[in-house]
């Protein structure tokens, strides 16, 4: 008779010999990606990339039923393999994949786990608060330097060199980010640049599925996100689909040849992003403007290889669902091919229906801007699933307004004319505005560090329409050390303090200026009081033309009503409140937010030269 103690033993014995047999050679595998993967998507469909030595030569099975193998394609290089697989209603929390070829078996087991989903939607209630990881606080000095990467120095003396900050020094410091009334958190990539040089801004991503170790671990970086979401605040991820470094690990092994967009020789992009909707623009230049690198050093990624594209949406989805993103940046968005960021962006939209996104096109003209965006008025535009655009443009007609004297077609009428073609977004209300970020020059020094202007620039921003953000040190009236810059590194200094060793701390009010604090103090007012006033967060905008160098708008919703007026006249002008009796009629009197003074709507007003009266209506 056998023994329920034999049965055991016969069955464990059989296992280990089914197991041996897919486990009896070094795995050829040395790279998966995705890592892993979620068992719980409205996306069933999933890419794998295998890489090893001559992965090529081996064939895929699954070892479970419920799981359906799509396809399994080969590439130029050996060196991959890309293997399509069908979740299906599969919720298991592994499959494994076996390879075999005619020496050698092997068993790899790829982990599923169950997402919660708590993506929270950004919308113009939201306050960004722009930091970029290596200039603002170093919070772990050991890992300034990490052994084996390409950059092995930390100078904080040298501008385009590394300077240390990382997550850490992020995470100590977000009772200063979110104490100033910051809603969300956008950081420039965080993604390794392992580059000889110049890496410390994130825009040369080596690895799509790492975090630059000098930052932190990609652990670190879940960490922050639920850092964030424990404060109710919100994370925006940078990132960039149109080039990579040319250090990137499979730019070094290609799968195919048109893994980036080939040329004869280093070919540039020509950076004309009208060629996309200029109706007598040349194919070539089009092509030119897509396909050509932004760099020598960063190639353009071919986005119509069906195997790269899914490769870099899968990536994108995965960080979401790993660290609860909330929202995207979308780096030079112009440059990519429209039809790839289309699929991407509903391939997101499939899991997060509302999710936000905001593309850089960096470009003059409302149109220029509004033709990458969803639903917007161009007949002719392509089909898009981005939410938004950064507004260059109102950018610029801010600055013009506190810089040029107010005539019929500038300074202020700048804004007046730029707010007045809103009609080309379907949501105006989720672009990102801004004053100054890391591309160009600080707002003080552009505005001659005046803080009177500084006040009406913070005003302007806290109050149109849109999701305003501010760029790290703005708050504390940062300048170029000249203008204009003549290094990137001059408009991304580090923040004083957020070193141990610095002998200034600006986080603390002791360690700033009294006009760092007053303009500190000015913008964290107003900030907090933005976050209460539905007229702000959710409403509409009515605005009048300038007149005697004077702009009035309003913000409303059925219950409330802001007014704001900016003189930017030389002298002080009366305004008359019947000229706005078309808003104004329900109301009575303000109450000015700024100077905590009231005002009565029945009498004429003035308003001092170059300031900024923000006004809360009531009956």
């Amino acid at each position: 008779m056998i023994t329920e103690s034999l049965k055991t033993n016969f069955c464990i014995a059989l296992i280990l010999f089914y197991l041996a047999g897919f486990s009896q050679t070094k795995s050829p595998i040395t790279r998966v990606d995705p890592p892993f993967w979620w068992n719980n998507l409205n996306n069933k469909e999933l890419q794998l990339m295998l890489y090893g030595q001559n992965l090529s030569s081996y064939s895929v099975q699954l070892d479970n039923s419920k799981i359906k193998l799509s396809q399994v394609e080969r590439v130029e290089n050996p060196n991959y393999l890309f293997v399509y697989i069908n979740l299906q209603s599969f919720t298991g929390t592994s499959f494994r994949i076996l390879l075999n070829n005619k020496s050698n078996t092997y068993a790899y087991t790829y982990a599923l786990k169950t997402v919660k989903k708590e993506v929270d939607h950004i919308s113009q209630s939201d306050f960004i608060y722009l930091a970029m990881p290596d200039r603002f606080a170093n919070g772990d000095t050991s890992n300034d330097i990490i052994a084996g990467l390409l950059e092995d120095k930390c100078q904080r003396d040298t501008l385009h060199s590394r300077h240390g900050g990382d997550l850490e020094g992020i995470i100590k410091h977000l009772d200063y980010i979110q104490d100033l009334g910051a809603t969300a958190l956008w950081l420039n990539p965080t993604l390794i640049n392992n580059q000889p040089t110049y890496s410390y801004h994130g825009y040369a991503i080596t690895d799509h599925y790492q975090t630059d170790p000098r930052f932190g671990s990609n652990e670190d970086y879940k960490r922050l996100g639920t850092a964030l979401k424990e404060r109710n605040m919100k994370l925006i991820m940078d990132v960039v689909p149109n080039h990579i470094g040319d250090k990137h690990w499979m730019f070094l092994d290609m799968p195919q040849k048109d893994f980036v967009n080939q040329w004869p020789v280093y070919t540039p992009t020509n950076y004309r992003a009208n060629t996309h909707y200029d109706p007598y623009a040349s194919k070539t230049e089009k092509k030119l403007m897509v396909d050509g690198w932004f760099d020598k050093h960063m190639p353009d990624v071919n986005q119509r290889s069906k195997h790269i594209a899914t490769y870099l949406m899968q990536s994108y989805l995965w960080w979401i669902n790993y660290a609860g993103i909330d929202g995207f940046r979308i780096d030079t968005y112009s440059y990519n091919d429209i039809a790839f960021m289309n699929n991407c962006m509903a391939y997101i939209k499939k899991e997060y229906p509302h999710f936000w996104s905001t593309g850089e096109v960096w470009e003059r003209g409302v149109l220029s801007n509004a033709y990458f965006t969803q639903n917007n008025a161009y007949a002719k535009a392509p089909k898009s699933n981005l939410s938004s655009a950064i507004d260059f443009n109102l950018y610029w007609a801010i600055n013009d307004a506190l810089l040029d004297t107010p005539t019929w077609d500038k300074g202020i009428a700048k804004l007046y004319h730029t707010l007045g073609q809103d009609g080309m977004y379907a949501q105006p209300h989720l672009n990102m505005t801004f004053l100054d970020n890391h591309d160009v020059n600080r707002f003080y020094s552009v505005i001659g560090n005046n803080i009177k202007k500084y006040k009406m620039g913070i005003g302007l921003l806290l109050t149109m329409r849109g999701v305003p953000s501010i760029y790290y040190g703005t708050e504390l009236l940062t300048k170029n050390p000249q203008l204009p810059r003549t290094n990137d590194g001059e408009i991304r200094m580090d923040f004083t303090g957020g070193w141990p060793k610095d002998s200034i701390n600006k986080f603390t009010k002791t360690g700033r200026t009294n006009e760092e604090n007053e303009a500190l103090e000015y913008l964290k007012k107003l900030a907090h009081w933005r976050k209460t006033n539905e007229a702000i967060t959710q409403g509409k905008t009515l605005h009048f033309a300038p007149a005697e160098g004077v702009y009035v708008y309003f913000r409303y919703t059925e219950n409330k009503c802001v007014m704001v007026m900016l003189n930017r006249s030389d002298k002080s002008q009366k305004i008359d409140f019947s000229r706005f009796n078309e808003i104004t009629r329900n109301f009575n009197k303000g109450h000015n937010v700024i100077n905590n003074t009231d005002i009565d709507l029945m009498l004429p007003h003035t308003t001092s030269p170059d300031t900024i009266e923000i006004v809360e209506l009531y009956k």
